[in-house]
């Protein structure tokens, strides 16, 4: 028994005396490095990841790492699938509007890192300009013109996506839902084309209407616009609604207006009748507030953050589209707003970003060009563009982008030579530069276009 605890004791000993010198062979050795991490991410050229149809998004996938080894391997995929590019740039086009998965991703001896992104492709009719023409009584229906940002002009737009044209005489167009709604003055007796709408991005067209407002014998029409799946429209004797789901056409008590564009918030419709603005609601048959302005009222417009600006010949008035209380007035320190009148008060004489106005005062020479700063009550003088106008009757109004500032002018020679002599002239202005012909940046002349102009249109003035 004395023999078995020694030999028990001797092993242990033994087994401890390994342990401690495998123990000493550790002490003093680097430790063993650990794994190197690091991620990705993709970022654009232009801050966001929104492209137009066919245009160029160049998206750069960023690798972060103190060190990226030599073998690293990149890969993008769209929608799972895998793309030409192979390093960290990838020029993302697509030629059809939606919604894209982009994937980047890293693979080194360390493992696979993956940054993904959604990509909204919008139509390529989502910006630009649009110019609708009235067209000829008696010789041509309506139809519609793209401006790209890029300057590039489509005539008879809406025959080139459709393959159809619109209604004779075409007099107003409306934005809104992600739709265009266009109205052709034409009489349920002609049988034409009256209210199209299209989509707003593409312009496929998605409803026509005509039959519809034949049916309830609805006279001709010259103002349009919409709130959801009610269309509203302006006769001679006042305004309809009209119900695109149940086909129903009311008539609105009190709903005369002028023919000046209406604008959309808060979930109502904003019009004007000389001085007043009037509210119009989905499913009611009678105006919902108006609005007295003491004075007759020149143009509205959107302010940007969910209100509207109201524009008389001095001032602009900031109205609370909630309660209908006035937020703010601001008084011009030069100038006069164009003042509305007959069928040119369906033009829009302001146009807005935020706390920056733009309006013309006048639609024949001298046509003046202002900037007017809301919160300071400070209005400049920017140009004055009749002399750069080829033609000198204005006819289709004028239009400000208020996200670049850029000018648009319709003109024409005479009402006889209309088809030949006219132009759509596009006026940029050199940023920084002091007011008057100096401060002109770019005068480009679009001949041959139009056909009696019934306005031009900016997709960011219903934003």
């Amino acid at each position: 028994m004395k023999l078995k605890k020694i030999l028990a004791f001797i092993c242990a000993a033994a087994t401890f005396t390994i342990i401690s010198c495998d123990d000493d062979k550790t002490i003093g050795l680097p430790p063993t490095p650990p794994i190197p991490s690091f991620d990705v991410s993709i970022k654009s050229n232009t801050g966001n990841f929104e492209v137009i149809q066919e245009k160029t998004l160049i998206l750069t996938g960023v690798v972060n790492a103190t060190e990226i080894p030599a073998g690293t391997v990149y890969t993008w995929a769209v929608d799972g699938i895998t793309q030409a590019s192979s390093d960290t740039v990838f020029n993302f086009v697509n030629a059809s509007a939606g919604e894209y998965t982009v994937t980047f991703s890293a693979t080194n001896e360390y493992g696979t890192s993956v940054a993904t992104e959604k990509i909204k492709v919008r139509g390529k009719y989502a910006t630009g300009v649009f110019v609708l023409n009235e067209g000829s009584i008696t010789t041509e229906n309506g139809s519609l013109i793209h401006i790209d940002e890029d300057g590039n002009i489509i005539a008879n737009v809406d025959v080139y996506v459709n393959g159809k044209e619109l209604g004779i005489t075409s007099q107003h167009m409306f934005i809104g839902n992600k739709k265009i709604y266009i109205v052709s003055k034409a009489t349920d007796t002609e049988h034409l084309r009256r209210v199209v709408v299209l989509d707003a991005e593409t312009l496929k067209e998605i409803a026509d209407y005509t039959d519809d407002l034949n049916a309830a014998n609805l006279g001709p029409c010259d103002n349009i616009a919409a709130l959801s799946d009610e269309i509203f429209l302006a006769a001679q004797d006042g305004i309809y609604s009209f119900n695109t789901v149940t086909k129903a056409v009311t008539k609105i008590k009190n709903g005369t207006i002028s023919m000046m564009r209406m604008h959309a918030a808060n979930g109502k419709l904003f019009a004007v009748n000389s001085q007043y603005v009037k509210v119009f609601e989905q499913g009611k048959d009678t105006v919902s507030a108006q609005i007295d302005f003491g004075a007759s009222i020149r143009s509205i417009a959107h302010s940007g953050d969910g209100n509207i600006y109201v524009a008389l010949a001095n001032e602009i008035r900031k109205l609370n589209v909630a309660d209908y209380s006035i937020m703010a007035t601001s008084t011009l320190s030069t100038g006069t707003i164009a003042a509305g009148g007959g069928w040119m008060s369906a033009n829009q004489s302001i146009s807005a970003k935020g706390d920056t106005i733009y309006f013309y005062s006048s639609t024949s020479s001298p046509i003046n060009i202002y900037l007017h700063i809301f919160s300071q009550n400070k209005t400049s003088l920017i140009a004055n563009v009749a002399p750069f106008l080829p033609y000198s009757i204005n006819y289709g109004g004028i239009a400000i982008s208020p996200k670049t500032g850029n000018v648009y002018v319709s003109t024409i020679g005479s009402y006889g030579g209309y088809a030949s002599d006219n132009a759509i002239t596009v006026i940029k202005f050199e940023k920084g530069a002091a007011p008057g012909a100096n401060a002109i940046k770019h005068v480009e002349d679009y001949t041959g276009y139009t056909r009696f102009a019934a306005g031009i249109y900016l997709p960011e003035c219903y934003e």
